[in-house]
């Protein structure tokens, strides 16, 4: 067998997980797919898992970490809320657009865009690069793709989008009414250059500086995981907020629970910053981080899931609990892998996700 051929097969593994897995953190958990639309998850796998594969590689061949990943990963949520799904744009999407939507304005459902801006860049491109690399540490610090492989996720990519352009315009937008709205040509141009600006802006910052660890103790993993539970969970607010008649929110503007959100934003990644930066930081610091953020979509998608039947809710149930068991499974492989090897240093070359950093 040839040595490329050799190499091929080394990474073809952590690429058809993160491909897998980005999905399934994103809409299976959360609950809009289901058994009963579960095939959605094969374009989905062609959107979602390609495109956090290619912010994956981009990231890595600029030696950055996971403040590009992030940034990358909402210009991304631009195209999926307002150029491919168009849902932040679309007013028969909310149960509330007889009566308009609280934080409808401009023809943008503004509440519902904020919150999907934070959602699925975390949870489409952050956490499951997170997850694949702890599941393949011998891999976490190489690139699993080519120029080829590049080339081919990126046509595959724009070929899901499409797919899941046409599939949602002509059948899955009409569970919501009757699809006669016209989205204005202005915002899907507008939205492409807020996309353009986005990532061009991101790929010429310069990185910072390696942070510094902190001389302190890390948080218990339990404690990590629970402040991330707390601050998924509260993020779903957010995004109820977004289908309540602006009715009942009389003399209110949607820009306070906005702020509200964005502030939320920032202490939630000042608090990943501070707990990262201690001495001792691992990865099952990383992985109860990830727990705790899935929990809390998996309980905040509940209300999801209410009025589904019967057998999408007890498929639900089961997806989480399969999805708890294996990610505690994964832990105490963490815990034992750390214990055989207590003095080995964590992995700290090139981007701060592979070492607890920051920086850009």
């Amino acid at each position: 067998m040839k040595a490329s051929q050799v190499s091929s097969y080394k990474y073809a593994a952590p690429v058809a997980a993160l491909i897998f897995l980005s999905p399934v953190l994103t809409e299976l958990l959360m609950g809009v797919v289901h058994v009963t639309n579960l095939w959605l998850l094969v374009p989905e796998m062609g959107v979602y898992g390609c495109v956090a594969l290619i912010i994956r590689e981009v990231t890595r061949r600029l030696k950055r970490g996971w403040g590009t990943m992030l940034l990358l990963g909402m210009a991304f949520s631009i195209a999926e809320e307002c150029v491919i799904l168009q849902t932040s744009l679309t007013p028969q999407f909310f149960a509330a657009a007889p009566k308009v939507s609280f934080g409808w304005a401009a023809g943008v459902q503004w509440i519902y865009l904020t919150a999907m801006l934070w959602y699925e860049s975390v949870y489409a491109v952050v956490l499951p690069i997170y997850l694949t690399e702890l599941l393949f540490p011998r891999q976490r610090d190489e690139l699993w793709l080519g120029r080829r492989g590049l080339a081919i996720s990126a046509g595959i990519f724009l070929l899901s989008a499409i797919a899941a352009w046409w599939l949602w315009g002509h059948a899955g937008v009409l569970k919501y009414g009757p699809n006669t709205y016209q989205v204005p040509a202005t915002h899907v141009v507008l939205a492409l250059v807020a996309i353009a600006v986005l990532v061009s802006g991101t790929l010429l910052l310069r990185p910072s500086r390696p942070v510094r660890k902190a001389d302190r103790r890390p948080w218990s993993p339990w404690l990590v995981g629970l402040v991330a539970f707390i601050h998924g969970l509260a993020w779903f607010l957010l995004i109820v907020l977004a289908y309540i008649p602006a009715s009942v929110f009389q003399g209110i503007t949607p820009a306070i629970p906005i702020a509200i959100g964005l502030a939320w934003v920032g202490l939630g990644l000042l608090a990943v910053r501070y707990l990262s930066r201690s001495q001792g930081w691992q990865d099952q610091h990383r992985l109860a981080l990830i727990m705790g953020a899935s929990l809390a979509s998996m309980l905040g998608g509940v209300t999801v899931i209410l009025s589904a039947s019967p057998i999408d809710q007890v498929g639900k149930l089961a997806f989480d609990l399969t999805a708890i068991i294996l990610m505690a499974a994964l832990a105490v492989r963490l815990r034992k892998r750390h214990s055989q090897v207590p003095g080995a240093p964590q992995p700290t070359a090139g981007s701060s996700l592979r070492s607890g950093g920051t920086n850009t």
